[in-house]
């Protein structure tokens, strides 16, 4: 089976939306209400956002057998920081080894600065895990205020290459 990750591009928008609507819901079901998530999804995933986005920000989607299965974005902060500010997968395609190889690509293709940050929301178990497995570090806990409805979330960071703590 095919792998591909490459720098997103603005024709893949329309499949990065559908990843991230699919990936959203399933990750977030029991820790965000439905209402919430859609407002989120149409303002930070419609088309126009997400070409914006692409264009402006590091960009990597995740390819198999050319099939578009999932994707990150990253920002560059002040003074030689990063974040990764969504990072997904299709629900069908998790626990593959596919986030690690994504995590991986994106810092080297962009020449990302660490520390690279993240926030996990109390109770995505699984990406904190994820994360933690990968060397990520709790720095804080804090209440966010999400469109409206509060979130326990975890922010993360990581000082070292992922491939460093194999």
């Amino acid at each position: 089976m095919a792998i591909n990750i490459r720098k997103a591009e603005i024709k893949d928008a329309e499949k990065i939306r559908e990843v991230a609507t699919s990936s959203f819901h399933d990750t977030y079901e029991t820790i965000i209400p439905r209402e919430t998530q859609d407002g989120f999804l149409e303002k930070f995933y419609n088309l126009a956002t997400l070409e914006n986005r692409i264009s402006a920000t590091p960009f990597v989607v995740l390819e198999k057998e050319g099939e578009l299965i999932g994707f990150a974005n990253f920002i560059e902060l002040d003074k030689g920081k990063s974040e990764l500010s969504a990072f997904y997968i299709l629900p069908s395609e998790k626990e593959k080894g596919y986030g690690t190889q994504v995590l991986e690509e994106g810092i080297h293709l962009f020449n990302l600065p660490l520390p690279m940050f993240v926030n996990v929301e109390k109770g995505n178990d699984y990406a904190h895990q994820f994360y933690l497995q990968r060397g990520f570090v709790e720095t804080e806990r804090f209440v966010d205020d999400f469109y409206g409805y509060k979130l326990d979330t975890i922010r993360m960071h990581l000082t070292h290459n992922v491939e460093e703590e194999s």
